[in-house]
Formats: C-alpha cells, structure tokens, sequence
C-alpha cells in the first residue's frame, strides 16, 4: 500500500534504508536500489500524491496526466513493496475472489476445500488472513478488486479459474496490486504465478486411450473460456489427432447436472464415444449413472476418465480412472508463492506436475 504523509519517509516505501551505528561501515557492493514512488513522481513531473491517486486508480487524476504516470512506472520497474506496506498497516490479509459463474467445478468439486486449507496452512505461519468472497462475474471481481485495493483491505490478491481472455489480470496490472494468479499461461503477464501442467497430464490420458484401442474419444468440460479448458482439449488432440482419433468437446458450466445432460447427448448421437474424458469427479460420477440408463456397460461399452480424484471415485460402481488431485499441492505452492510477493518476488513462478493415473474399473480396451 502506499501511504501519503505530510512528512514522507523513504525508508519505508521499499527503498533500502541507510544502516546507523557508531564507526565506519565496511567497504561493500552496495546492491541496486529498488526504485521508489519518489523516483516516479520526480521523473513524471507530478507529485507523490499524484503518482499515488494514478497508481491506485483513484479518482481525481486526467486521462493524460495518470497514462504518464502508469508509463513512467513501467519504464522504472516500479512496483509496491508489500513487506513495506505490511509494516505500517498491522494485521495483513490475502483476498482470494472466486467467480460463481466462471468457476464451475472449482466452485463445487470436492478438491475446493484442500486448495482453500492449503493456503491458509501457509499462511498461517506469518498470521495472514485468507479472505475469500464470491462474486457474479469477472466485472464483479474487477470492481471489487480496485475497491479492496484503493481501501488496503488486502497486501495480495489471488486469482483463481484464470480466463483465455481475463480482464482481472489485466485490472490488477494497471492497480499494480501485488498478485498470485493460480493457473493459465504466466507467458500472458507478469504478475507472480502458479500452475499446474495440464498439457502433460492431459497428453498423458490420450495415450492411455489410444493403447486401449480407443479412438473415439469425447471431452466434457467446464466453460470453454477458462484456460485450463483450451488447455486440457487441446492436449487431448494432440495426441489423438496424428494417431488417427476424433476428439468431441461438450464445454459445460462444470456442474454435474450439465455433465450429465451433455453425456446423455454423446451416448445418443450417431458416432457415440467409446471413451470420455470429465473434468472433475463429481461430473464422471454423474455420467456413470448416465450410461447405466442409457443400456451401456461401463467399461466394456465406455471408458470413463476423471480429471481429479476423490472418495467418491473410489467408492463408486465401478471405481472411477483418474489423474490424481493435485488441489492440496497446488495450494501449498500458491501459500508460498503469496508468501515470496510479500517477501519482494514479484514475478515468482512455480509449476506443479501432475502424477501418474490411478487405473481403476471404469476403463478398459475398446470392445465395440
């Protein structure tokens, strides 16, 4: 956060402060100086106050007048220092928006819960706060995103169910809010990030198939807008595609009920799948009741793969193939990635790899 006083001090505002003691200091490299709201209101030609209201995008700044700031700031590299700002507000905390619409099965699957308590064992060792609010779209989450942050209710922001094209990212780029966005492509910003591997795991599922003998192969996902969905279906017809397979994608809201309805849709149709592929585990337990209703015999008549695991894979009738959950992980990683912005690391970037599939009963080779 930057704080405006009548007296500025730039010993907190991330500069390094000058060492005081009695005797000389010893003779050292001193380390580049990390640039300061000062040298952005100097080389603007505006003041502290101003660059400041630009910044934050705050009211009472013309168009002009913020563009030269935002400009001047990114040729300096500027960027908050959050450890700054923690001193001088007391208790942090991390606010994680969670889009209802947008999100799908990470707003319901059963993994929701390990991410969420994940992050908050992390940061629970420097007593920060998970916040987290649900919100009616990404416009939402951008409108709250600039109250939180012209408030400081919040030191970092967390972005969850990453978007192809994602206007959150880009609000929090021009806030120049410290952020960690949890999945999607970190060669599209430069904000801190953490994903999971999904092109590997997903490719690694078609291969699988296709020794199965499989070649008709279907994907039921979440919105098609989401990242981790281009990601995923696009893995899938990589491998599919060179080795002679037909991929069918039936992008839904991520619920069960949709996964269901568009199940029944491929088990119906005139080229029905020998194989598919569910995004979570509630939506390829939904299509396992589908299958027995519409007369198919799971795995002899479909293969049925989830893309996380769960109890209730395990329980089910048959037991449900799956990628492994990669939920806890990706919590621990994302705890730890808030936890290196406020340390200064702005630009960390972790990727996790997803393991081996867990072959249960609901797979088998290719019989019709």
């Amino acid at each position: 956060m930057i704080v405006v006083t009548p007296a500025y001090d730039s010993s907190t505002d991330g500069s390094t402060p000058t060492p005081s003691g009695p005797g000389p200091l010893p003779p050292s490299t001193p380390a580049p100086r990390r640039p300061t709201i000062t040298d952005v209101a100097r080389a603007a030609g505006v003041s502290i106050a101003v660059v400041s209201y630009a910044l934050n995008g705050r009211p009472g700044v013309s168009a002009a007048t913020r563009e030269r700031v935002l400009r001047v700031a990114d040729e300096f590299n500027w960027r908050p220092s959050a450890a700054a700002r923690s001193m001088r507000t007391g208790p942090r905390a991390v606010g994680l928006v969670v889009d209802r619409a947008g999100a799908g099965p990470a707003a319901q699957a059963t993994g929701v819960l390990e991410f969420v308590t994940a992050i908050q064992e992390v940061l629970a060792t420097r007593n920060l706060a998970l916040v987290l609010q649900i919100v009616d779209g990404p416009e939402a989450a951008v409108a709250l995103y600039g109250e939180w942050w012209a408030e400081r209710r919040f030191d970092v922001m967390v972005v969850t169910d990453v978007l192809v094209e994602d206007p959150r990212i880009d609000a929090l780029r021009r806030l120049r809010a410290p952020a960690v966005v949890v999945g999607g492509s970190p060669e599209d910003h430069d904000l801190a990030s953490v994903r999971v591997d999904e092109g590997d795991a997903y490719a690694r599922v078609a291969r699988y198939l296709l020794e199965l003998g499989h070649r008709n192969v279907a994907a039921v996902t979440a919105p098609d807008g989401l990242a981790r969905t281009r990601s995923r279906v696009g893995a899938l017809a990589r491998v599919l595609d060179p080795a002679g397979g037909h991929l069918q994608h039936e992008a839904t809201a991520g619920t069960a009920e949709e996964a269901a309805v568009a199940t029944r849709r491929l088990l119906t149709a005139g080229r029905p799948p020998t194989a598919i592929v569910f995004d979570s585990d509630q939506m390829a337990i939904a299509a396992l009741d589908v299958a027995r209703r519409t007369g198919l015999a799971v795995p002899w008549d479909l293969s049925v793969v989830a893309g996380s695991d769960s109890a209730l894979c395990r329980l089910a009738t048959p037991s449900v193939t799956t990628l492994p959950s990669a939920e806890r992980d990706l919590g621990l990683a994302t705890g730890e990635a808030v936890l290196a912005v406020l340390d200064g690391d702005t630009r960390v970037r972790r990727e996790l790899q997803v393991g081996g599939l867990a072959v249960r009963g609901s797979t088998g080779p290719r019989s019709r």
